[in-house]
């Protein structure tokens, strides 16, 4: 098999591609996102959030995986992005922890969906695809106020889409999950785990 390069610094998604029992190196990818959720954007014009956010998610994860792949040719690369988005706006990192508060506030007793794009790219062929899963958290009160003041105390939720992680004190806010777990903590692994075996 070829060398595998997740096109990812993050430890969730380290520790996932472990699971593959594959070995990989990870770096980060040099490109300019902003530029591309603008380019995404203006083309979507007029869309619903949960289709940007299909077309967003894979876009980005193509992105990451095609800037490191241009320079190694014969490795397979995997990008990935994973955004979390409700019926009429898309989230993703928190600013400070003032955005990380009206979030995960806004959040609070509502159903959204986390959508994580996936692309691999391999020096004879290539697999782009989305995947999401629905989440519901329990409705605001003493206890979530507690519970999301404490947990923007500890710093976790400011790099994460939604300002959220389901693996860390972030689940203490889920109710109820309909789809793939680790779609929600940014690699879709069993999916994943199946292309890279045709590869």
């Amino acid at each position: 098999m070829n060398k595998i390069i997740l096109a990812s610094k993050s430890p969730r998604r380290i520790e996932l591609l472990k699971m593959c029992q594959v070995e990989f190196r990870s770096m980060v990818a040099d490109i300019d996102e902003d530029a591309i959720k603008d380019q995404v954007l203006s083309e979507s014009s007029g869309q619903d959030t949960f289709h940007i956010a299909d077309r967003l998610t894979k876009k980005l994860a193509y992105e990451k995986a095609k800037a490191i792949h241009d320079h190694y040719p014969h490795a397979i690369v995997i990008g990935s992005d994973t955004l979390v988005v409700t019926y009429n706006s898309i989230l993703g990192k928190p600013k400070d922890q003032d955005d990380a508060y009206n979030m995960l506030k806004d959040l609070s007793g509502q159903v959204h969906r986390v959508y994580t794009g996936v692309s691999i790219i391999g020096p004879d062929q290539e697999y782009n695809f989305t995947n999401f899963a629905q989440v519901r958290f329990y409705d605001w009160d003493s206890n979530m106020e507690n519970i999301v003041r404490d947990y923007i105390a500890t710093g976790s939720p400011m790099d994460k889409a939604g300002a959220y992680g389901i693996q860390d004190m972030g689940a203490l806010l889920v109710e109820s999950i309909d789809g793939d777990y680790y779609t929600i903590m940014g690699l879709p692994i069993a999916q994943l785990y199946r292309k890279l075996k045709i590869l």
